[in-house]
């Protein structure tokens, strides 16, 4: 990123969508650019960071990502719904010892499949996104058969690829602290990485 002599301005203008990802839309957008950058990656552009500059396109194909991702935490989101919110009703509406016990019993059990179904969508969902955006057909983020092959196919690159995803997102907070610029544009810096990381560890596979 830093090769490009525009990262600065490309970096900031994505901060600008990123504060717009408060109302939702601005994620769009940037889900938008990360996937042109990701293509330029895997094209082996020289200097991969795309200019602002098709905004229209951009939003677009973000926003089927966006869906895309929304589907695949579905289960988790549903898993919720069906035992966290009742339990927090019965905890917080009855005077029962009993029942509130059984209420944080049921949280502390459903806890135990949230966190592991989290972090195995969570492993899976950027190769999803990648298949989606490289053949630009949304379709593609579910054909699991060829998911499944991709990631034990190239494991070493794609594993790779994930760690430096989930570094960039830790480092994330320590934007304002460290480097005095914002969270936001650190946040922004850091889905460019995972971009660029995943487009490499594809463009190395050799399973398609």
């Amino acid at each position: 990123m830093f090769q490009d002599p525009r990262w600065i301005t490309k970096i900031a203008i994505g901060g600008l969508f990123y504060l717009a990802a408060f109302f939702l839309i601005g994620m769009f957008f940037i889900m938008g650019y990360c996937a042109r950058l990701t293509r330029n990656v895997i094209a082996g552009v020289p200097n991969p960071l795309p200019e602002w500059d098709e905004l229209g396109e951009y939003f677009a194909e973000g926003f089927g990502l966006c869906v895309i991702a929304f589907a695949y935490m579905l289960p988790v989101i549903v898993l919720v719904a069906m035992i966290f919110v009742p339990a927090i009703l019965v905890g917080g509406l009855t005077d029962q010892e009993a029942l509130r016990n059984a209420a944080g019993g049921a949280m502390s059990c459903a806890w135990c499949l949230v966190f592991p179904l989290s972090f195995i969508i969570s492993f899976f969902l950027p190769g999803g996104l990648l298949l989606a955006i490289v053949d630009r057909r949304f379709a593609a983020a579910f054909e699991f058969g060829r998911l499944w092959a991709f990631i034990r196919g190239n494991f070493a690159n794609y594993l790779l690829a994930y760690v430096v995803y989930l570094v960039a997102r830790f480092a994330v907070p320590f934007g304002l602290i460290l480097f005095c610029i914002g969270i936001i544009f650190t946040a922004v810096w850091a889905m460019v990485v995972a971009s660029y990381a995943f487009g490499q560890a594809y463009r190395l596979s050799p399973v398609k």
